[in-house]
Parts: C-alpha cells; sequence; structure tokens
C-alpha cells in the first residue's frame, strides 16, 4: 500500500527541509510506503536550490509550475502524477504534522471511509493564531453545512485523506486556496462516506511567513461554495 503526499510551495526555504524529513520519518506502519509529489509555484526565495537536492530521491517527484494560479492548481496538478492508493495534502510549513497521517489512515480503513477529514477544532480551544482567520473558517464551515446538509467542523483545514481512484475521478476547477471548499461540497454531492479526526496544529503569523489574506480568500471561498450548490 502507499499513500502519496502532495506538498504545494511557495517560498518556504525556512521550513521546507524539516516538512519533507518529517514526511520521509513519520512511521505509517506495516506494508506501508510512500509516494512524496513536490509542487513548486514560482518560488523566488532558496526553495528552487533545496528542491534541487531531492530531484534524484526514488519515491520524490519534483514539479516546478510555469504560471502562478496558487495552491489549489498546484495540488490538481500533482494529482495525476500520484501512485499511491489513498491522497493528502501537506502544507511546506510547519503548521501541519505528518505523525497524524497514520491515524488517519486506520480511520479511514476500519470505518470503511472515501474521506478522513483532519479538523483543527478541538472544544474549548482557539486554534489560530488570528481570531479573524478562525471566525472566518468557522462561517465558511457553517455556511457549507447550511447549504449542504453537512455536519463538518473545519472545511478549510488542510489535511484531507482521499481515496485516490475517487480523487483522480474529479474534473475540480479551483485555483488560489478554494480547493478545500470545493472538496467538501463534492464529498458530500457524490455522497461519499467522510469522517472527521481531532488533529494537532500550530498556526504560524504573517511574520513567519503566513500567505492567505482572510478577506480576498473568504470571499473567493465563498463563490466556491454557492457555485458547488448550485452546479453538477
Amino acid at each position: 500500500m502507499i499513500l502519496s503526499i502532495i506538498v504545494c510551495v511557495k517560498n518556504e526555504e525556512n521550513t521546507l527541509q524539516e516538512v519533507i524529513q518529517r514526511v520521509l520519518d513519520v512511521d505509517l506502519g506495516l506494508n506501508w510506503g510512500k509516494d512524496i509529489i513536490i509542487v513548486d509555484n514560482l518560488s523566488t526565495d532558496g526553495t528552487h536550490e533545496i528542491l534541487k537536492q531531492y530531484e534524484n530521491y526514488k519515491n520524490i517527484s519534483v514539479i516546478y509550475n510555469k504560471v502562478d494560479l496558487g495552491k489549489s492548481f498546484s495540488f490538481r496538478k500533482a494529482i495525476p502524477f500520484c501512485k499511491g492508493n489513498l491522497i493528502i495534502s501537506q502544507d511546506a510549513d510547519l503548521e501541519y504534522h505528518p505523525k497524524e497521517f497514520p491515524i488517519m489512515i486506520e480511520k479511514l480503513y476500519n470505518e470503511n471511509l472515501d474521506v478522513v477529514i483532519g479538523s483543527r477544532v478541538k472544544q474549548g480551544e482557539r486554534y489560530h493564531v488570528y481570531r479573524l482567520n478562525e471566525l472566518g473558517i468557522k462561517f465558511l464551515t457553517w455556511f457549507t453545512n447550511i447549504l449542504f446538509f453537512t455536519y463538518y467542523t473545519d472545511v478549510a483545514t488542510c489535511y484531507k485523506l482521499v481515496r485516490a481512484d475517487l480523487l483522480k475521478s474529479l474534473k475540480l476547477k479551483s485555483n488560489n486556496f478554494d480547493l478545500d471548499f470545493e472538496l467538501c461540497a463534492i464529498f458530500k454531492k457524490k455522497k461519499w462516506k467522510v469522517g472527521e479526526i481531532k488533529i494537532d496544529y500550530i498556526s504560524r503569523t504573517f511574520e513567519e511567513g503566513r500567505q492567505m489574506q482572510p478577506f480576498k480568500s473568504g470571499f473567493s471561498a465563498m463563490w466556491t461554495i454557492i457555485r458547488e450548490r448550485f452546479t453538477n
């Protein structure tokens, strides 16, 4: 069995090597291998130089985008290159830890699910360094649940473990940061079996490299959710 991990990166020279090492080090369990696809989205710092070190690794593929259409485009571009039975996205910062992978895999197979979502939301706990971002995610999750009659707790999380054959069957449209919302809508429309699991999350600041702008991304996410509600 193989887990494909898609790492979308742009200007992450300070964290990229540690993230790749964490992915390489995590123990997925007996008879599990890893297939790592890294997509660079026109980085202008030292990211290219770091990635060149991994171009000849046996289980790592490196893709360099020619145009900047955002993180979601990078993820979509990587899907056809995935060789695994399952696919998950890994951010190139240190907010999400691959230690969650084996727990998510176990839940998917134990409960015969199609998707496992790693939710950052824990009862009574703050998880984001910026209150505005956290409130925005809470609203977008509520908005999705209202339109699609779902019970998600965190539609914006990076960690969505999906069966590869199902993910490859989709004709995804989103660019920028909108794919998370498109996927959560599709999971419901396709009637896939979805479970959630609580994960650890360490939010970073803009000074530490955070790239998403809450207002611009929030309105774009809302449009994506509405589009998916009223299209097939």
